[in-house]
């Protein structure tokens, strides 16, 4: 199914086969984009300082219920007001077994299509 969408891939890369820049479309750009807004800092886009999910900026606080709950906020704030393309479903934020990373998984429907995706980003609390 089709989103109806295509955009520079992310991140940023050149297509070995053209030698232009490699570009993403549909499904793949709609993924892409919602990572992007999800490791983006708040303010660090000049001219849209309220875009991004500001993940990076959480990862030195303690991996705890209060940490998931502020990435869980501040995600589905995010994708509702910056991804209008889908309609969010599902936000759950899990711990990897020693700490060190959380996985955002992500259930939303291609508003274009009814289609529904999942989406699981991994966070490395040491630092990205």
């Amino acid at each position: 199914m089709t989103s109806g969408i295509s955009g520079f891939a992310f991140p940023f890369q050149i297509d070995p086969i053209t030698g232009g820049v490699k570009t993403q479309s549909d499904d793949d750009k709609l993924r892409s984009n919602i990572v992007h807004i999800l490791m983006t800092n708040l303010s660090e886009r000049v001219m849209r300082r309220s875009y991004g999910g500001g993940l990076r900026r959480l990862v030195q606080d303690p991996n705890d219920n209060a940490l998931w709950a502020i990435v869980q906020h501040q995600i589905g704030k995010s994708i509702g007001l910056l991804e209008p393309r889908v309609l969010l479903q599902q936000l759950a934020v899990t711990q990897s077994d020693d700490g060190a990373s959380l996985f955002i998984s992500v259930t939303y429907v291609v508003r274009r299509t009814q289609a529904v995706q999942t989406l699981s980003v991994p966070v490395d609390l040491g630092g990205l």
